[in-house]
């Protein structure tokens, strides 16, 4: 009987504390209807879709959910999974559609836990996660969705719903994790998901929904450019505290405090990616190549030096930023820094100028390339006479893109076709580099040409959020200084 009455003053307080905004977002359900449904729209209402959430596996940070599940339902409870089929019921009308949430209980995974069988002390009040979806009709008012059923309930519900649908779309796409030479790559936790949901389905046609998925999410909504214009702003006043504060003698690591603590202060709650902080040598190197090193930012500032900070990176309401500034550690650059700096904005500005809808990206990439070859660099890029150790980093290559007419570089999330200009940025700090067609309004790009001198110690880039409007663009994150004057001017104000 105690048991029933802790149980009952539980669900009590659950349901108390939830309200129409439960989970960390104030995007209406509507928005998030209208995107499951261009998502039918694209593969056609004969088709069933499964979207796995996020899994706690291994997961001991802050949770964030799965990009595609949130883009599709707004919800963060662990373990929930969207299934969206035609309506086969009785009675229902031709075309109609089936959406229906599975969600953990009100228990389950009780402060963190992985699924194990239910005991007492997970049910006490003060192991009850407070703001968490679970079945039943406050998730259905919530979200909109009417089926909301327990997740331990799927196996059986899932081939009910699906019914006799010939195709399944699952998210299948995933770069395996790399294995020794003789042992088999191996999968990871999101491609053993879909195997599994794959094997419940045997005789099916299954096809990836991953790509529908990222070609929808390139086109951003009100509520997600909304989203993306306050992480950019929040990012941009971070900046302008660091070129304040920044001084020799200062770490890398003090400098990416200072923006994380920025962040926390204007209301991000978190990072959109790990910190690209760097100083005088240390950003010759690409961070991906650093960072193997546990302590890869912590290098001491020195007069004369410049600090490289791509972490303009706040997150908020679950969408990313992505800024760069370059600024001289002792408040002016010299005279040789200025004169490349001053060529790299340049090269962003032409960029920018160049985006517009219906506009291919590989335009916009050859207008900064050709500033750089106007000021004699392309020579520099040019590895067989530069030597390996001498040759610059220039990108977008004027080599490539001008003196070759070369195309986009095939792409891959592990940094393959470094050498263009940006990417799209939402869910994600890198969302997709698909420039596989024109620019249309809603899309948010990055422009970041770079210039890396390694006998100079100068390494440059310059990056900012571009929204493409039906007219043209807008710089969402302007508010960051960039001239090399009103950069300078900035840091005076120590």
């Amino acid at each position: 009987m105690r048991r029933i009455l802790l149980a009952l003053l539980a669900l009590v307080a659950l349901a108390a504390g939830t309200s129409a905004h439960a989970q960390s977002d104030t995007t209406p359900a509507s928005a998030y209807a209208a995107r499951r449904a261009r998502l039918i729209t694209r593969i056609g209402p004969n088709s069933a879709v499964i979207v796995p959430g996020a899994h706690l596996v291994g997961n001991h940070d802050l949770p964030r959910q799965n990009s595609n599940f949130w883009y599709l339902t707004g919800v963060e409870s662990p373990y929930a999974t969207l299934v969206i089929a035609p309506d086969s019921r009785p009675g229902a009308a031709t075309g109609a559609m089936r959406t229906a949430l599975f969600l953990p209980d009100s228990f389950q995974f009780a402060g963190g836990q992985f699924p194990i069988a239910d005991s007492g002390f997970r049910r006490a009040s003060w192991n009850l996660p407070r703001h968490r979806l679970a079945p039943g009709p406050v998730s259905a008012r919530i979200t909109g969705i009417a089926e909301t059923y327990p997740i331990s309930e799927f196996t059986a519900r899932v081939r009910e719903l699906v019914g006799n649908t010939a195709t399944v779309y699952l998210p299948r796409a995933g770069d395996s994790l790399y294995a020794p030479a003789g042992i088999a790559r191996i999968a990871t936790v999101e491609m053993q998901q879909a195997a599994n949901l794959a094997a419940l389905f045997p005789t099916r046609t299954i096809v990836d929904v991953t790509p529908h998925l990222r070609r929808l999410r390139l086109i951003k909504d009100r509520h997600e450019i909304a989203a993306l214009r306050d992480a950019a702003l929040v990012s941009a006043r971070s900046l302008i505290t660091l070129m304040r504060r920044v001084r020799p003698g200062m770490s890398d690591l003090e400098a990416a405090g200072i923006l994380e603590a920025d962040w926390k202060r204007l209301g991000s709650p978190r990072a959109s990616f790990g910190p690209i902080i760097s100083s005088g040598p240390d950003a010759m190197t690409f961070f991906s190549l650093r960072g193997e090193r546990y302590d890869a930012v912590g290098r001491t500032m020195r007069a004369g030096d410049l600090l490289f900070a791509d972490y303009g990176a706040a997150e908020v309401r679950h969408y990313g930023s992505d800024l760069c500034r370059t600024m001289p550690v002792s408040g002016r650059f010299t005279p040789e820094q200025r004169r490349y700096y001053d060529i790299v904005l340049e090269a962003q500005d032409s960029a920018i100028a160049a985006i517009r809808p219906g506009v291919m990206m590989l335009d916009v990439i050859k207008a900064a390339a050709r500033v750089f070859r106007a000021h004699d660099l392309e020579r520099y890029e040019q590895i067989g006479t530069m030597g390996a150790e001498h040759v610059w980093g220039v990108m977008p290559s004027p080599t490539h893109y001008l003196a070759q007419d070369g195309g986009i570089l095939a792409y891959t999330r592990f940094g393959g076709g470094v050498r263009d200009l940006g990417h799209h940025i939402g869910l994600d700090a890198t969302d997709d580099r698909d420039w596989s067609g024109p620019l249309e309004p809603g899309m948010v790009i990055t422009i970041e040409p770079k210039l890396y001198i390694p006998d100079r110690q100068i390494a440059i880039m310059i990056e900012d959020m571009i929204l493409v409007t039906p007219s043209g663009r807008e710089n969402l994150s302007a508010a960051a200084p960039k001239r090399a004057a009103d950069v300078e001017r900035t840091m005076r104000r120590r």
